[in-house]
């Protein structure tokens, strides 16, 4: 019996350069946009990432998508 899975809701989450600390380390802050549709092709989860990521002063550290899905039998 195969399984499937059904994306039900997807998050992108953009990490930004913010320094460092006193000890040196990389200081960053996430901005999580929601409903994003959870079909949406990975290429173009990439260039709206990267685009606002771009409106912000500092490099951007990483780009994360978040799924969240139902399992059933097919």
């Amino acid at each position: 019996m195969a399984a499937v899975m059904n994306v039900t809701k997807r998050t992108l989450s953009i990490s930004i350069a913010r320094g460092q600390d006193a000890e040196g380390n990389a200081i960053s802050k996430s901005y999580i946009y929601n409903n994003v549709k959870p079909d949406a092709e990975p290429a173009k989860l990439l260039a709206v990432g990267t685009a606002l990521g771009g409106l912000f002063d500092n490099e951007i550290t990483g780009l994360t998508v978040v799924e969240r899905a139902n399992l059933a039998n097919e």
